[in-house]
């Protein structure tokens, strides 16, 4: 299991990242809805974005491969999808601020959300989806729990 811990910065709409294999930053592209995800070596590793200036739905791309969409389930009351790449993956709020994501034959991570903060302790399976799932949380806490989406 690798640890992700998702901190919202306290005066900006920005987010630090530290994981056990290291950390992530965020940057927002000014005069967009879209976020840029960086390595800590500063590469880009993904990006994401609203679909469309009202959309509740988001995009995500994954550098070197992935394209996904994430949006919340209209079937399911707190459940979100994230469909790409020939994966469905499920988040689901199981119990009040304890998120889980799966793929239908295993749960991928589990993730809980600070009381009072957008912050996020995430615990993920395996490395080869710790972009993808830095990114839905990035989506979900973008898509809930800020008062506009996407700001600039």
């Amino acid at each position: 299991m690798l640890n992700v811990q998702i901190s919202s910065q306290v005066f900006s709409s920005g987010y630090d990242i530290s994981t056990s294999v290291g950390g992530f930053s965020i940057k927002r592209v000014p005069l967009s809805s879209e976020i840029l995800v960086f390595d800590h070596s500063e590469n880009q590793i993904a990006r994401l974005g609203a679909e469309s200036t009202f959309s509740m739905s988001y995009y995500i791309i994954i550098t070197g491969g992935g394209y996904y969409q994430f949006g919340r389930d209209v079937k399911a009351r707190r459940t979100w999808t994230c469909k790409g790449e020939g994966r469905l993956l499920r988040l689901s709020e199981r119990i009040r601020r304890r998120f889980l994501i799966s793929d239908g034959s295993q749960d991928i991570a589990e993730g809980t959300k600070a009381w009072y903060t957008r912050d996020f302790a995430i615990k993920v399976s395996n490395d080869t989806d710790l972009k993808l799932v830095v990114c839905i949380f990035i989506a979900l806490s973008v898509s809930e729990y800020e008062s506009s989406p996407m700001p600039d």
